[in-house]
């Protein structure tokens, strides 16, 4: 910035500017590697034999129906996997001591197809240890990960307790930390419960009460259980109530309703068998509506289905250890070509490309941080060539991190089929996208070196923030949307408007920044012309937010008539657009009218960051309203940290500002020239 003014700034200030920004980009950064932290010790499971890379690959391209989509079993292991042990991987140590690295495929494969080597897994984490003591156990680390045969003599305490504390939540009392923890953990463990007996009609059959030859109990594939549905159906409807079927009958139902019921979830791979049904099945499904209702529409193609995962669990202890791998792959693409015929398979390739390039992740590590950190060394000596390069380099790297997010974010629409933004989490890449975009289209306009300076900033702080929301929400964002907000054209105007909003209203807060502390730290080395500038850009950037707030407010209210019948009805997310516009409208207002001047405009630009956020995230973390579908009480402490950061930020600010003011009057008056002295000769005249 002194290049351009020709003064020198401030060196103690300037590197009080350096060591603030690495403070800040070392607590994002510690914030973006805590959730990559490995385990403090990695439990031994020495009979442990890692699944080949050809199974891995077949699995993770299985198409299966959850969240009200088609997905890859890829995303929903990984997402499963994320909400149990909050990360989406694990270590173990082998044979001799070996580390072997667990993802989500191969976590769920072994829930699946080896429960007991999936019980020694370390798949929940609990972030309180006193979650313990409710249930009479003695916790490791305040936070830890556990296994599921640390929990399993535990279990029945921990179900009963949680139950309790469920009611109490339902009676409408607020829970404690402990007892939410308590319920979400009781919650996981029944998830998992579900995928370990998923393959236990398969592995147990149906026992069949003297049906041998010579009057023993016989032991029948789950199958030829269902093959035999007719007859069955015909004995129970040969009783006139179903307390009076024979005893043997009446066990083998018995049995079929557990088995069902133990494979009716987690596993949905099985499209329907007409177009006309959308109801996609488990195996569990397959089973009660052949032997129970026979409500299926295809039962001799549900048997075989049933047969065919019977045959895939059989190939897991077989001798031949290339059976499983061809048996996989056999089922993987039956359903797949079944997919396809229903035209449900066009999102699968794609989200699977989509996972494994990780664009968010490589933008944030292989692109931003490298361009904050160049940016920080082009501080050094402002002047200087060296300077240049790592400007030079920030452009490069900044602008790699922004098409990272921009194909990220466009693999998305495809997969999705609906604009980018449709929920919290999409708008935080967007909106990181656009104030990198805004910064760099100022910085071309002005050549400062000021606006560039935001962009990496932002880039990697926004994706930072956009990580650690999906590890603690730990949801597809991918998922299906709520029936009012299924609107593409409405997605488009007004969702997308208020979101430039939001953008806008953020790069204004960031220009009141750069402007405080350049004053803080007299960086601009007096010259006023600078701070002229930085006020004008900030605004530009009050008018722009207020353009698009109000825009984007108008399009939600005439959204809002059309869905729910009605243009305004004093809802929080209403309330808080409507608090972005009238704040903005205070600023220039009072800015045109003289109430505030340079500081004034600044500071309250800071402060519609506090504005912005609130309509933004708390009003959906009220929990009240047609919008607030992006609950999560996870989020208020982030939400009121940042508020206490800004708050402090305006008090130091309002204090220079006082100060400045007061040294300006104290400072007393140049004297000017004296006059010419008056020739005696004058005054003799």
């Amino acid at each position: 910035m002194s290049e351009l003014s020709g003064l020198q700034p401030n060196p103690i200030g300037r590197w009080i500017a350096f060591g603030l920004i690495l403070t800040l980009l070392g607590g994002v950064f510690s914030l973006a590697v805590k959730t990559m932290l490995p385990d403090k010790e990695y439990p031994e499971i020495s009979e442990y034999e890692p699944w080949s890379e050809e199974v891995i690959e077949t699995a993770r391209g299985l198409p299966i129906h959850e969240g009200g989509r088609v997905k890859p079993f890829e995303t929903y292991a990984g997402f499963t996997l994320l909400g149990m042990r909050g990360d989406r991987g694990l270590r173990i140590l082998g044979e001799d001591g070996e580390m072997i690295k667990i993802g989500p495929v191969e976590w769920m494969l072994d829930a699946l197809f080896r429960p007991e080597l999936g019980k020694q897994l370390p798949s929940f984490r609990v972030d309180n240890s006193d979650v313990f003591e409710t249930i009479g156990m003695v916790g490791k680390e305040k936070r830890d990960r556990y296994s599921y045969a640390e929990l399993e003599p535990h279990l029945e305490q921990l179900i009963t307790v949680s139950t309790e504390f469920q009611e109490l939540k339902d009676q409408g009392t607020e829970l404690s930390t402990v007892q939410k923890q308590t319920v979400e953990l009781a919650y996981n463990i029944r998830v998992y419960e579900q995928i370990l007996s998923y393959f236990d009609f398969a592995r147990y059959g149906v026992e069949f009460q003297g049906f041998s030859e010579s009057g023993q109990d016989d032991q029948k594939p789950m199958s030829v259980t269902l093959s035999m549905a007719p007859v069955l159906q015909q004995a129970m409807s040969d009783v006139p109530s179903p307390d009076q079927l024979p005893a043997r009958l009446s066990h083998i139902l018995q049995q079929v309703h557990s088995l069902a019921n133990r494979s009716a979830r987690s596993l949905v791979i099985f499209p329907p068998g007409d177009a006309e049904n959308e109801q996609w099945r488990a195996a569990g499904n397959l089973i009660f509506e052949v032997m129970v209702t026979g409500e299926h529409e295809n039962p001799a193609q549900a048997i075989a289905d049933i047969q065919a995962l019977e045959y895939l669990m059989a190939t897991t202890i077989s001798e031949d250890k290339g059976a499983f791998p061809v048996a996989l792959k056999k089922l993987q693409g039956n359903v797949e070509e079944r997919a396809r015929a229903r035209g449900e398979y066009r999102a699968v390739p794609w989200e699977l490309s989509y996972n494994e390039a990780n664009w968010f992740f490589r933008a944030t590590f292989l692109a931003f941080v490298p361009a904050c950190l160049f940016l920080v060394l082009s501080w050094l000596s402002p002047k200087s060539t060296f300077a240049r390069v790592m400007t030079w380099l920030v452009w490069t790297f900044s602008v790699a991190g922004l098409a990272a997010i921009v194909v990220g974010t466009a693999q998305r629409v495809i997969i999705t089929q609906r604009p980018p933004v449709t929920g919290l989490y999409d708008t935080i890449p967007f909106i990181t996208a656009a104030l990198i975009i805004v910064a760099m289209i100022a910085e071309l306009l002005t050549r400062r070196r000021i606006a560039i300076a935001i962009a990496p900033i932002v880039g990697f702080t926004g994706l930072v923030i956009a990580r650690l929301f999906e590890y603690g929400d730990a949801s597809d964002p991918n998922d299906p949307l709520l029936a009012v907000l299924r609107s593409n054209f409405w997605l488009t105007t007004h969702v997308l408007t208020i979101t430039f909003g939001y953008a806008a209203g953020f790069l204004t807060a960031a220009f009141g920044l750069v402007y405080l502390f350049m004053r803080i730290l007299k960086l601009d080395g007096g010259d006023k012309s600078v701070r002229r500038f930085i006020t004008r850009m900030t605004y530009g950037c009050v008018c722009f937010t207020l353009f698009l707030s109000l825009v984007g407010t108008v399009l939600g209210g005439i959204w809002a008539n059309y869905s729910w019948g009605r243009f305004w009805g004093w809802d929080p997310k209403e309330n808080g657009a409507l608090l972005i516009v009238i704040w903005m409208l205070f600023i220039l207002h009072a800015r045109m009218g003289g109430i505030i001047r340079e500081w004034g405009t600044n500071l309250c630009a800071i402060f519609g960051a506090v504005v912005v956020t609130f309509s933004w995230w708390h009003v959906n973390l009220l929990g009240v309203g047609l919008h607030a579908y992006g609950f999560s009480e996870s989020r208020k402490l982030a939400v009121f940290i940042f508020y206490g950061m800004i708050g402090v930020v305006i008090l130091v600010g309002f204090g220079f500002a006082v100060y400045d003011r007061f040294n300006k009057q104290a400072k007393p008056q140049r004297a000017g020239p004296e006059p010419p002295a008056i020739p005696p000769e004058t005054v003799e005249a």
